[in-house]
């Protein structure tokens, strides 16, 4: 059983799926590293003495802004590049840099770190789904790139939970004994432990091979009007990149914030909160995404250009059931919201990444994701974190 696009000798289905499975085991990894400062915040908050504005911070711009800013001239790299070294690149940049978290001895010094992984990581998903979309027909395509999205899912939920286990592991001390480290605090500790796998992974990716453009010679000729196109076509494209940038915003609020709201409202230790929150994140996530994805392909076979954006308003339904639940009185309702919320937001992102290919010429397609990515962080990623605290620190 072959994939193959047209023009293209036949790709075996087993070097395909290594690669998608690698791209997602690094997505996964990625995910893990930025991620695994929610469980943290306690520790961060008494070994720094800083703020909630202060943890935000560090949690959303420190990172977002220079991944935003990198995923320009990354998404360009993407479209010119060998993918496979971009991402290698990327993988050795945030891995040290989430050890270095481990390191850090100051406020700044984490501040610093927590933007290297924000560059370091840029550079993965606009190459791994360049490199995905390269390799699969359109009718095919979204459920390939679903896996990828699940990952983002999988790691995002498994930062809180595996965070939430080594702190549970280690909590019965102050401190944890690690090979060529020594006795470290355990919060150093688990940012030490999660930035290691990214060096197994890069090992793994170095047979990958770089799949074959596919460029026809009219788009080659569009490769330099990126701007114009989106300026042309701004009907279409405004509503996605605002849709994006609100799922992200209230995605990144619930997964950013939602560890420290069970140990603060709720009483739950730090490392219970973690593994709670991760196990819901996961849940939803997965099953988010792969709905998602299987209903897209059935839709994009109908509609080839519009058909996933039908199942993205749909995600919108559950985003609002989401926001009732986490108000709820109980910490079961709570819970439950955490699934939902990061259910609607697996759909919402498993969707969004096709839609936009399947409306984008090929050489566009680093630089369309790197732009969505970029807004999508400055105003998701970095607004979600900032925005929960300053209401809870000037409001409430």
């Amino acid at each position: 059983m072959t994939e193959q696009l047209a023009g293209e000798r036949p790709m075996r289905a087993a070097g395909l799926w290594y690669m998608v499975s690698l791209l997602s085991l690094a997505v996964i990894v990625s995910y893990l590293d930025r991620g695994v400062i929610a469980v943290l915040v306690p520790y961060l908050k008494r070994d720094f003495g800083i703020s909630d504005v202060a943890i935000s911070l560090l949690q959303g711009y420190a990172f977002s802004i220079p991944f935003a800013f990198a995923s320009l001239p990354v998404g360009r790299m993407v479209d010119f590049l060998n993918r496979r070294n971009v991402i290698l690149s990327g993988i050795l940049i945030w891995s040290c840099s989430t050890i270095s978290c481990g390191l850090a001895t100051s406020y700044w010094q984490l501040f610093a770190a927590r933007a290297g992984i924000g560059i370091g990581e840029a550079c993965l998903l606009p190459a791994a789904y360049s490199m995905v979309a390269d390799s699969f027909r359109s009718e095919k395509r979204g459920r390939a790139m679903s896996i990828l999205t699940g990952a983002t899912g999988l790691g995002g939920g498994s930062a809180a939970l595996a965070g939430g286990a080594l702190l549970t592991i280690w909590g019965a001390g102050e401190y944890a004994d690690l090979p060529l480290f020594g006795q470290v605090a355990t919060w150093r500790a688990v940012f030490i432990a999660a930035g290691t796998p990214g060096f197994v992974v890069a090992l793994f990716l170095l047979p990958v091979r770089e799949p074959r453009r596919h460029v026809p010679t009219a788009q080659k000729a569009q490769a330099s009007d990126f701007a114009g196109h989106i300026a042309r076509n701004w009907r279409l494209f405004t509503p996605l990149y605002i849709g994006g940038c609100a799922m992200f915003f209230s995605a990144y609020a619930v997964t950013v914030w939602g560890p420290a709201t069970l140990a603060r409202v709720y009483g739950l230790a730090p490392g219970t909160a973690g593994m709670l929150a991760g196990a819901m994140s996961l849940a939803g996530s997965l099953t988010g995404n792969a709905l998602a994805g299987l209903l897209g392909d059935r839709m994009v076979a109908r509609n080839a250009r519009y058909g996933r954006l039908r199942v993205w308003a749909l995600g919108l339904v559950p985003s609002i059931a989401a926001g009732l639940l986490l108000a709820g009185p109980t910490v079961r309702f709570f819970e439950i919201g955490i699934a939902v919320a990061i259910f609607a937001s697996g759909i919402l992102t498993a969707v969004s990444y096709p839609a936009l290919y399947d409306v984008l010429p090929t050489s566009m397609r680093g630089r369309s994701l790197a732009f969505y990515m970029f807004l999508a962080n400055i105003v998701g990623f970095g607004g979600g974190a900032l925005g929960v605290a300053l209401i809870t620190s000037k409001v409430f």
